[in-house]
């Protein structure tokens, strides 16, 4: 009986592992159709709050927006090199409006040549990118990023990124963080 009772135990705490230990599809990646719709949602809005926002500025100020590039800007991992679409618009309607469109990336300096003509390329306007310098993390490449665009005299008036590093620290008005599915899109 009490073998009985030791293997009904057993298989029980067996039972709850396999039922708790994530799937191989719970980590997939949900589809492109997936991906741009949620990006779609997470944008809905922006290019309204930055023609108000544009009509509120002052004289004076100098507005940007500040956009990360890997899988904000251009696609990496669903469409290598093709335009993450409601960035695009956004982006495009900001050049419009007279906002400086600028790019802040955790890719290392010596690339900013290559990223700055697949970004002409998929259609993007580039008024200047800002690349992280060597020895510094991630966060602070960005940190420091935005705080040179600051330096140039913009208000960074919309951020977009897709991690939470492209976020830390402030220095912008309005943020759009689209999906990284918990870090696994970079």
């Amino acid at each position: 009986m009490r073998r009985l009772l030791g293997t009904l135990v057993t298989l029980l705490l067996l039972g709850t592992l396999v039922a708790a230990t994530p799937t191989a599809h719970a980590s997939r990646m949900p589809s492109k159709r997936t991906w741009q719709a949620q990006n779609a949602k997470i944008m809905r809005g922006s290019v309204t709050w930055l023609r108000e926002r544009v009509e509120s500025r002052h004289p004076t100020e100098k507005l940007a927006i500040n956009l990360d590039i890997d899988n904000t800007s251009l696609a990496s991992y669903y469409a290598p090199g093709k335009p993450v679409r409601p960035t695009l618009r956004l982006a495009r309607v900001a050049d419009s409006l007279g906002v400086k469109v600028l790019f802040n990336t955790a890719r290392p300096e010596k690339g900013k040549r290559k990223a700055v003509r697949e970004l002409r390329r998929a259609g993007f306007p580039v008024y200047g990118i800002c690349a992280r310098a060597k020895g510094l993390s991630v966060v602070e490449g960005k940190q420091d990023c935005r705080a040179r665009f600051r330096k140039r005299g913009y208000t960074l008036v919309v951020n977009v990124g897709n991690r939470p590093t492209d976020f830390e620290g402030g220095g912008f008005e309005k943020r759009y963080k689209l999906r990284s599915y918990g870090g696994r899109l970079s």
